[in-house]
């Protein structure tokens, strides 16, 4: 028995010095970054600007692998199961996280135990806006119209749980109006039916809809968030006029539960490095999005947070699980 024990201990020695000498390493191959919606989307361009600063920071490459569907729980599942070694990691908005799974019957994850938060990347607002040809001018204005004429006006989104879906439900809600929702898979579609007029509000980042509205064929009504945006500032909030009307929007990395603090602690400096990197800095804002960073400790508290809010505000605005 005690040659036993002994021997025991010494494979367990050798497995932790392994460990051990494995996260003093690393990383050394490349890394896999997924994010669990498709390319070319609002939630695609953070991975994008920031993988070249990101692969500097860490010395190998990151190579980013899209894996849409379920608004995003697919992706996030892929990572959850992926060996927690630091090489397979998530890059994604708050629905995975913080929405999912107050709309999704049979949710295949706890977001605060299957995941270990790294870094908060970006915030990025949402502007509101209407196709030029509706006579409104802001905010009361739309919801006096659309009290007129119930059920004849539709709003779109980039998906079910965006924040441009619980932003415009939480508007239907607050202001009383009815309004039929469209989802689209992403924002790119909507943004041509919003201009086509075959829908006559939606969402986007104001990057996304400030151009068009530069050439008259749009009209930004306010910023779905709790203060006016900075780069926007004659730009109301929808909070101004219709409190409580609020959907902030962020993006943050995270690695699957049981990753070494040493490998968060190594992804989590590399990618504030890279969100320091200017160049970074100043594709984000093209792009009508914030660099933040921070420790890992920000992003946690930030998802409790939003948990703890939206498990109350989602049900009582008549969004449930589907």
């Amino acid at each position: 028995m005690l040659k036993h024990c002994v021997a025991l201990a010494a494979v367990m020695s050798t497995l932790a010095w392994q460990q051990a000498a494995a996260q003093s390493d690393y990383p050394n191959r490349p890394i896999t970054m997924i994010v669990p919606f498709p390319g070319g989307g609002g939630a695609d361009a953070v991975p994008r600007l920031t993988q070249e600063a990101l692969a500097e920071a860490l010395g190998q490459p990151v190579v980013i692998e899209n894996r849409p569907g379920a608004g995003g729980t697919l992706g996030a599942v892929a990572v959850m199961r992926a060996n927690p070694d630091g090489y397979t990691v998530l890059n994604t908005p708050m629905p995975p996280i913080t929405i999912n799974m107050f709309l999704q019957k049979n949710f295949p994850y706890d977001p605060k135990t299957a995941f270990v938060p790294v870094t908060l990347a970006v915030v990025a607002p949402l502007v509101i806006a209407v196709n030029a040809s509706l006579p409104v001018k802001n905010m009361a204005e739309l919801v006096a119209y659309a009290r007129a004429n119930p059920g004849k006006l539709n709003y779109g989104s980039a998906g079910i749980g965006t924040g441009h879906h619980i932003a415009g439900e939480l508007l239907k809600s607050i202001a009383g109006i009815d309004v039929a929702h469209v989802p689209y898979r992403g924002s790119g579609l909507l943004i041509q039916d919003l201009l086509s007029g075959s829908i006559q509000i939606g969402f986007g980042t104001p990057p996304a809809i400030m151009s068009f509205v530069e050439q008259g064929k749009l009209k930004a009504l306010a910023v779905a968030e709790a203060k006016r945006y900075p780069d926007l500032p004659e730009l109301p909030t929808i909070h101004e006029t219709f409190p409580g009307v609020i959907a902030p929007s962020w993006n943050g990395l995270f690695v699957p539960a049981g990753t070494p603090r040493a490998v968060v602690e190594r992804l989590n400096q590399a990618m504030n490095v890279a969100l320091k990197n200017p160049r970074v800095v100043a594709n984000f804002k093209l792009q009508g999005m914030l660099a933040v960073g921070g420790e890992p400790e920000v992003l946690a508290k930030l998802i409790d947070d939003d948990l703890a809010h939206w498990g109350k505000v989602l049900p009582a605005i008549g969004l449930h699980p589907q």
